[in-house]
């Protein structure tokens, strides 16, 4: 018996993978990988870049990647396991030569982006974040939710509101281009969904950003995330297999042939969907999706280096009426509902180094995602229904992105492109009118193109200094609009293990296809648009930031944050309070003029645990304000005006006996309310629907929000294969958040809704 607990314990696996220059994405030969804790444990990259560490003890370990040319990186907690060996894609950045020649060591810091052009307000996360936070469910956007200044918008969805920004100014991005919401059930003008398409088994660590990003990014407000795939297993054919609450996963990884190159694809069905198709009804609806990702690396030639990437997402959510007009109390219960999304991208690379200090990435990529909303009702004969409401938004998409890096010298890198994309946009929507008879409101289609182009310099003027001065330009071939943005970053490590930074950034983001296609009909087959020469909303970013880092692998970072909008669409009706800033869903196809402004400041306090023998922790603390103007004098709250967020996040690993690791994990949240207009319950009564104080926006705060999630997980490995369990449990309390107030027309009284009640969310993955 003491002999098998032994060998349970004494799993060996293989680390490999390549070692890369930061700046050109170039394969480092010479560099030294070694066991932090068994220097005998080492290897040395070829001329591919590439490395190999075997029979190393399964669990946690610490790498140290040393060349003497390049800073010095540690990788700290990386997790080993009996099931797949570990794929590493390391960078490396050059080392500042001092005058007498001698190189000054520097070590990697966690903290560090992906993007050594992210100095401000950008943080990188790691696959594991995704994986191992209660409640993230394996997504960057739940994720996101820890770190400072982001709170979510809602418990049904993982749309993210970025210091007081609304959801629809964020940016995601993959592999160097942007792409569509990369989200299920995703709505129409929201940067999120109710559940990731993204498979953590396809990402690599990754970029966040919450303001004053760099001049590379562009077409955005609030944030960016920057998401990178990780390459698959060169050598060895691999397998994930995963069940849960949300769906059933199957992964494979493996070289593409002897001559090189990989493949790793993803593709998963939801739980919920398989149990319909057999006739197990779960709710009073169905809810079915499913998604398919890829990341194929081609073998290496004379030509470059070439990938292929790629998701896609079918969401279908169906609640149909019970044909039994005794329980038809309320017209919804006679109706049928029909809400689908598809969203598919999918791209490729290409990497051609030019010397040694020249580097050019292309990236071309087709994206499509559609909406089709529809609301019927049952006849009192149950055979026919008809039509309430019908609705189908289209959103294509054809982008290059060409960007080039240069290395002047060590201190001096240059990085330069242009982003081309072609827009192709359809939408319909029909509704009863007071009459009930079925009118189309909306029948709008029309198709542009909008170029980026950008220049970014970063200037190291010592081991302690360094500046990145850029510039972003956007260009709409639609109405002939142009912005010019000046960026500028800078970070002084004033002390060991200290740092000052402050950035600024001009920003500007186009408007929603559905506001420059809205049309008016002005009699006959006269059709105006009074929205297509609208000018970008806009946005003047400044931080200042203070770091210090401790020698316990903890960290406190802070932030303040001013934030002026302008150019900001808003009624073109004198006294209209409306404005996009406030905007979360749906079509505006009302005048707009660009007269609205808006400001968001802040500070945020963020204390850091990296994890150390076995805990982590992070607390996020933000304070903010988040104001606007329309037509009126005085500032007004807007919708996402919290004012305070308090998060406080954290895990512990117990490694037992026999081998097994324990994990228990859990976040708090603590958001102020939201705000709404007040409904004039007597106006409604008499129009028979929703009508507002329209003098009073968002005067009515909600109440604070509040929230614990918690995760459990053990994990075990064995001779070929290792699983894990884990049961997440969402609002573990139970709380009821209020989630907003409408009209209810056949009640005629103003109802409350609430958030996401518990969910327990069970998983069981193995890895072989």
């Amino acid at each position: 018996m003491v002999f098998k607990t032994i060998c349970a314990q004494d799993f060996k696996q293989s680390v490999k993978g390549t070692v890369l220059d930061k700046t050109l994405q170039t394969p480092i030969e010479g560099a030294v990988i070694l066991l932090a804790t068994d220097s005998s444990k080492f290897s040395t990259t070829n001329q591919n870049g590439e490395f190999e560490i075997k029979n190393l003890s399964v669990g946690r370990i610490k790498l140290v990647v040393r060349h003497t040319q390049y800073q010095e990186v540690v990788l700290s907690n990386l997790l080993l396991t009996s099931g797949k060996e570990l794929v590493l894609n390391i960078q490396m950045e050059e080392q500042i030569q001092s005058i007498s020649g001698v190189s000054v060591k520097s070590k990697f810091r966690k903290e560090k982006t992906v993007n050594n052009m992210s100095v401000v307000s950008a943080r990188t996360f790691s696959v594991e974040e995704t994986q191992k936070f209660a409640a993230a469910i394996n997504d960057p956007a739940r994720m996101a939710t820890s770190f400072a200044g982001v709170v979510g918008a809602d418990d049904g969805g993982n749309s993210i509101v970025i210091r007081g920004n609304s959801p629809s100014g964020m940016l995601w991005r993959m592999e160097g281009i942007d792409i569509p919401s990369p989200n299920h059930f995703a709505s129409y003008n929201a940067s999120g969904g109710g559940v990731s398409i993204l498979s953590a088994q396809l990402m690599s660590n990754s970029d966040f950003m919450t303001g004053a990003f760099s001049a590379e990014y562009g077409n955005a407000l609030s944030g960016v995330f920057d998401i990178k795939l990780r390459k698959g297993n060169a050598q060895k054919r691999e397998y994930t297999l995963q069940a849960g609450f949300l769906g059933i996963d199957f992964a494979a990884e493996g070289p593409l042939s002897k001559k090189g190159g990989s493949f790793l694809v993803n593709y998963r069905y939801s739980t919920l969907g398989i149990l319909n198709k057999i006739g197990i009804n779960v709710g009073s609806g169905s809810n079915t999706f499913q998604d398919l990702s890829f990341n194929v690396h081609l073998p290496k030639n004379k030509s470059g280096q070439w990938s292929i990437f790629g998701f896609s997402g079918l969401s279908d959510s169906r609640q149909n009426a019970q044909k039994d007009s005794s329980l038809w109390k309320t017209l919804s219960d006679r109706s049928n509902f029909i809400y689908v999304t598809n969203t598919t991208a999918v791209g490729a690379t290409h990497l051609l180094n030019i010397g040694k200090k020249t580097s050019l990435k292309n990236v071309l990529l087709y994206s499509n995602a559609t909406i089709k909303d529809e609301v019927a009702q049952y006849k009192n004969d149950y055979a026919t229904t008809f039509i309430q409401f019908n609705q189908k938004i289209g959103n294509n998409k054809m982008a290059l992105n060409s960007t080039l890096n240069h290395k002047f010298s060590q201190k001096l890198h240059l990085r330069t492109g242009i982003i081309a994309t072609h827009w192709t946009y359809q939408t319909y929507q029909k509704a009863l009118d007071t009459n009930e008879i079925l009118q189309t409101n909306l029948n709008q289609n029309g198709q542009t193109t909008y170029f980026q182009a950008y220049a970014q310099l970063r200037q190291r003027f010592s081991k302690r200094f360094s500046v990145i001065a850029g510039i972003h330009s956007l260009f709409l071939t639609l109405n002939n609009r142009y912005s010019i943005e000046p960026r500028m970053s800078a970070k002084y490590d004033f002390a060991n293990n200290q740092s000052l930074s402050l950035g600024y950034g001009l920003h500007s983001q186009l408007q929603l296809p559905g506001i420059y296609f809205a049309q008016t009909n002005v009699g006959g087959n006269n059709i105006l648009y009074p929205n297509k020469n609208l000018d970008f909303s806009k946005a003047h970013h400044l931080v200042l930031g203070y770091d210090k880092s401790f020698k316990n692998s903890s960290r406190i970072k802070t932030e303040a944050y001013y934030q002026h909008l302008f150019s900001i669409p808003i009624g073109a009706e004198m006294g209209s309070h409306l404005s996009t800033i406030n905007e979360t869903w749906g079509t505006i196809t009302s005048p707009l003029v660009n007269k609205g402004i808006g400001m968001n400041y802040g500070l945020e306090i963020t204390f850091e645990k990296f994890m150390h023998k076995g805990l982590y922790y992070l607390v996020s603390t933000s304070l903010y304000q988040s104001k606007f103007k329309a037509h009126q004098k005085e500032w007004l709250n807007t919708r996402f005006n919290g004012q305070h967020a308090v998060t406080f996040t954290s895990g512990k690993e117990i490694q037992l006996k026999n081998g097994k690791l324990l994990g228990f994990n859990i976040k708090t949240l603590w958001y102020g309310g939201y705000w709404e207009t007040p409904i004039n319950i007597e106006a409604s009564k008499l129009n028979q629907r929703a009508v507002y104080f329209e003098d009073q926006p968002f005067s009515e705060k909600l109440d604070n929000y509040f929230r614990t999630d918690v995760k459990f997980s053990i994990r075990k490995n064995h001779l070929k294969y290792n699983s894990i369990l884990s049961l997440d449990i969402q609002n573990v309390s139970n709380q009821k958040n209020i989630g907003g107030r409408y009209y209810d027309v056949e009640k005629q009284t103003i109802t409350t809704w609430y958030q996401t009640p518990l969910i327990p969310v069970l998983s069981y993955k193995v890895e072989f």
